[in-house]
């Protein structure tokens, strides 16, 4: 089964690829496959991806639907921080990612729940045969309202149920949960406190990258403050206000502090650190069924730790 699309172009000069991408929000690979298929048309041909639009300019073609991923429960240590009939949260390890994704459909959080959940739950989490319950279809995100890269540590939040999985998604929305993080960063930071108000959308050249986008892009915000100066490093504090994808990761680098072992925004990751040292600790949100104010802390990794003792 097929999805077809009809554009007319209202920009120009734009390549096609990258113009498909924005308007269909899918992967940049996604729209390569489309026209390795030859499944896009312009007045009849099949045109390059390297093609320059003109407003006005019609553009047909179809989108090859994803195949269902198969969500499997797996047998995975969690680190627990809290745990309610309603809500679970965790501390991610380093190097977990958070999503099953096609290539990539074992050894994430989501396996880590269902196998967890499995066990714990009465009834609402049933699976069998690897395939979730009615409460949550197998190509589905079960109880994830939101995320941490993969090399990302600290608290995330599981919704158990639908019901707190929408409350919880509003709360998120409405930008009533409050996240504290924990980084270092390269360099020092001469201000002891700031705000970092700069709009971060895709980078124009590197797709898989996000950057500050001084046309265009999203409102983002963070909000910071200086813990520790060390040796040619700083251990600061953030407070995003939004959740744009790597805000605090693009927001530091663009102030010429990219946190230490960011292979994506830093320079010199690789030999420093395995992971970008940046850590979700602290959350803090009114409970979605039993409206209290709960706080959840994730201690602060022992990499991290190692680091700042190895530079103060």
């Amino acid at each position: 089964m097929r999805n077809r699309f009809y554009l007319r172009s209202d920009e120009q000069g734009k390549r096609l690829d990258v113009f498909l991408t924005e308007k269909l929000t899918i992967t940049r690979s996604k729209v390569k496959e489309i026209f390795e298929r030859g499944s896009i048309t312009i007045e009849g041909r099949t045109p390059k991806p390297s093609l320059k639009v003109k407003k006005g300019l019609i553009i047909e073609g179809e989108i090859p639907e994803e195949k269902p991923i198969t969500v499997t429960p797996q047998k995975i240590s969690l680190d627990i921080l809290y745990e309610d009939r309603y809500i679970l949260a965790v501390n991610k390890p380093k190097g977990m990612v958070v999503h099953p994704a096609c290539g990539h459909s074992e050894g994430t959080l989501v396996n880590a729940i269902l196998g967890y959940l499995q066990k714990t739950a009465n009834g609402q989490w049933a699976i069998d045969e690897g395939r979730c319950s009615e409460h949550y279809p197998q190509d589905a995100r079960p109880g994830i309202v939101h995320r941490l890269d993969k090399g990302t540590t600290g608290v995330i939040i599981i919704a158990k149920d639908l019901k707190t999985q929408e409350i919880l998604s509003g709360l998120f929305k409405e930008r009533s949960v409050h996240k504290t993080y924990r980084a270092i960063v390269e360099g020092i930071v001469q201000r002891e406190t700031g705000t970092i108000e700069e709009n971060i959308g895709r980078h124009p050249v590197h797709r898989k990258k996000m950057a500050v986008i001084k046309n265009g892009g999203r409102e983002s915000e963070t909000a910071y403050r200086v813990l520790q100066k060390l040796d040619g490093y700083t251990y600061v504090e953030a407070y995003p206000r939004t959740g744009r994808t790597h805000q605090i990761r693009v927001h530091f680098s663009y102030m010429g502090h990219p946190v230490v072992g960011d292979e994506v925004y830093g320079k010199h990751a690789r030999r420093l650190t395995g992971r970008p040292l940046l850590h979700a600790h602290t959350i803090s949100f009114q409970h979605p069924r039993k409206r209290l104010k709960v706080v959840i802390e994730a201690p602060i990794p022992e990499d991290m730790i190692d680091f700042i003792s190895e530079h103060q």
